[in-house]
């Protein structure tokens, strides 16, 4: 779903200050790359859930993104996301058109699949999971990406990796920045409102509340 626009955690001081990161961590296998990262969150886990489930505004997330799109639904579970990125690594830039199957499990979990005859990236797939901490959340990310092209020698695994690390902190900032003025402003309509795990599904996808 989010995060594909190829830092050490030491560059991010005003984004630690936000959240907890627990590990991040990510490694290149002949191109191949993978990334794990685990935060507590300063908002609660319904309003963490409707931003990270909200795919026509998922630009909101990741400042890479330029486009975002719901394709459709094949069943209750799984819907279809277009994403176009575009970003750059140095002066080594790319537009990623993604096409991606997202598929939601319980009110946890979220698993993605790239579609690679809609997408110019090989391979990935990814896994979100989203805890409920009383006021705050906790998110697991894991995502492994074959993105199909050559980076440039210059360049290199290192300047990837770190741009990676990079986004996936932005990502995860904006995910709370997000969810707390969602919270705020729902608190000032319902100041009792309950933000426990219950999801409807059908009120999530595609809007922006």
């Amino acid at each position: 779903m989010l995060i594909f626009a190829i830092g050490s955690c030491y560059l991010y001081s005003p984004l630690l200050a936000a959240g907890e990161v627990l590990d991040l961590s990510i490694s290149d296998s002949n191109g191949v790359y993978h990334l794990a990262l685990a935060m507590i969150v300063n908002a609660p886990f319904a309003d963490v859930h409707f931003v990270i489930t909200d795919y026509v505004h998922i630009y909101r997330i990741d400042p890479s993104i330029v486009e975002s799109e719901i394709l459709g639904k094949s069943d209750a579970s799984i819907t279809r996301v277009k994403t176009l990125v575009n970003d750059c690594v140095l002066f080594f830039c790319r537009n990623i058109l993604r096409v991606e199957d997202v598929r939601e499990v319980g009110a946890d979990d979220i698993y993605t699949v790239i579609v690679p005859r809609l997408s110019n990236v090989r391979s990935g797939t990814s896994h979100w999971q989203i805890l409920p901490m009383g006021a705050r959340t906790r998110i697991n990310y894991d995502m492994t990406l074959d993105p199909g092209f050559i980076v440039p020698p210059l360049i290199g695994s290192y300047f990837v990796e770190k741009k990676l690390k990079e986004e996936a902190l932005i990502c995860l900032n904006n995910i709370e920045r997000i969810a707390r003025i969602r919270d705020e402003r729902l608190r000032t309509r319902n100041p009792m409102r309950n933000t426990t795990p219950s999801i409807n599904k059908a009120s999530v996808h595609g809007k922006a509340n």
